[in-house]
């Protein structure tokens, strides 16, 4: 039996896509007898074969302190504390391979297998994306076909990468709300019934994200407007993206927030589209809990996204002003039940756990065998 260790330092403590991915693959392996599989997270409660790991979280004041002490960023001192609180684990259970999504974590990793002469092999699910070399890495999960091409053409070993995109749990199903439903979840979450809800989960921030981008395009539609809706990790730029919809919006057109991730799938099922304002993404999994739910998605136009989102998605430049606004009215109008159904088998066929889960344990069993670099 193949041991894996499934570690994410901000499970617990943020919402991004490694966390959920990795949480849902922590589940979905569970499945498998050929596999002991453990999860390791930063915050939450323990249960079976789950591990809460004692950090510094990079959002608390100490965190940052350090930072500036050490000239290292909080994100950095979450990895380091967390890594260290890792290894009496490693000992005790002497892993076979260590999936996980953060780079820094996973040099850290490296650095101390050379030091105490440990044997586990280093699984990397490349989210962000990074680009090659990947010399301190055994095996490299790539998301999306770009990438994948991107590191075999550096001349590295095709043996050492695999293209395994993210899994997401959904059912094979699609239910979908009543109009009255509607209002009642809607009501419940504070919403309005009387427009349509335009809805992007993303950290508020205008580096990556552009959520500003999104106020402004929004901002652009004539009255009345759909209600925009962002939910999101609050970061050092929400508050400069929090006034900028305060100046273009008027208060009741509009929500940012943030909210725990068992309740993100209430406002999927109210919302009547959905959209990213990046420019790019490692693969956008936001955009496979959109359509697992049946909502027009609407990106700006690069590979990643066409990949994602097939024939199902709305492109269009979000370098250029007035391009996403331009857009919006017609995406909302899409919203049949027929094109619900179509964007939900789209991502189901392709990127269902049971569709994948057989890659996944063949990756992670090629790892066991091949030469540590």
């Amino acid at each position: 039996m193949v041991k894996v260790f499934l570690i994410c330092s901000g499970l617990g403590n943020v919402r991004r896509g490694y966390e959920s991915f990795t949480e849902e693959c922590f589940e979905a392996l569970q499945q498998e007898a050929s596999l002991e599989t453990f999860l390791f997270k930063g915050r939450g409660e323990p249960q079976k074969k789950e591990f809460v790991l004692p950090n510094l979280s990079r959002g608390l004041w100490l965190t940052k302190k350090l930072g500036k002490i050490f000239r290292q960023d909080p994100y950095f001192i979450e990895q380091f504390t967390f890594c260290v609180s890792l290894l009496p684990h490693i000992y005790q259970k002497r892993p076979d391979v260590i999936f996980f999504s953060d780079f820094s974590l996973g040099t850290m990793l490296w650095h101390l297998r050379r030091v105490f002469g440990l044997t586990y092999k280093l699984l990397f699910s490349n989210g962000a994306p990074n680009g090659p070399p990947f010399s301190r890495m055994d095996c490299v999960q790539h998301l999306t076909p770009t990438h994948y091409q991107i590191a075999l053409a550096s001349g590295d070993s095709p043996s050492k990468h695999f293209f395994v995109p993210y899994g997401i749990k959904m059912s094979d199903r699609l239910e979908i709300l009543s109009q009255n439903e509607k209002n009642a979840l809607r009501s419940n979450l504070d919403l309005p019934c009387d427009r349509p809800i335009l809805l992007s989960v993303a950290a508020i921030n205008k580096s990556h994200k552009r959520i500003d981008y999104l106020i402004r395009e929004v901002a652009r539609l004539p009255k009345p407007r759909p209600y925009l809706l962002m939910l999101g990790q609050i970061e050092s730029e929400s508050a400069e993206i929090v006034e900028l919809a305060n100046q273009l919006l008027e208060c009741d057109q509009f929500q940012i927030k943030t909210v725990a991730s068992h309740q993100i799938s209430d406002y999927y099922q109210i919302a009547d589209a959905f959209v990213l304002a990046s420019l790019s993404e490692g693969f956008g999994r936001v955009f496979l809990e959109a359509m697992s739910y049946g909502l027009p998605c609407i990106a700006h136009d690069y590979e990643v996204a066409r990949f994602v989102l097939k024939d199902e998605g709305y492109f269009g430049d979000f370098e250029l002003v007035g391009s996403l606004a331009s857009i919006i009215p017609q995406v909302l109008t899409q919203n049949d039940e027929n094109s619900k159904r179509n964007r939900h088998q789209s991502v189901y066929n392709r990127f269902g756990w049971n569709k994948l889960r057989s890659a996944y344990i063949e990756m992670i069993q090629h790892c066991t065998v091949k030469n540590i670099a």
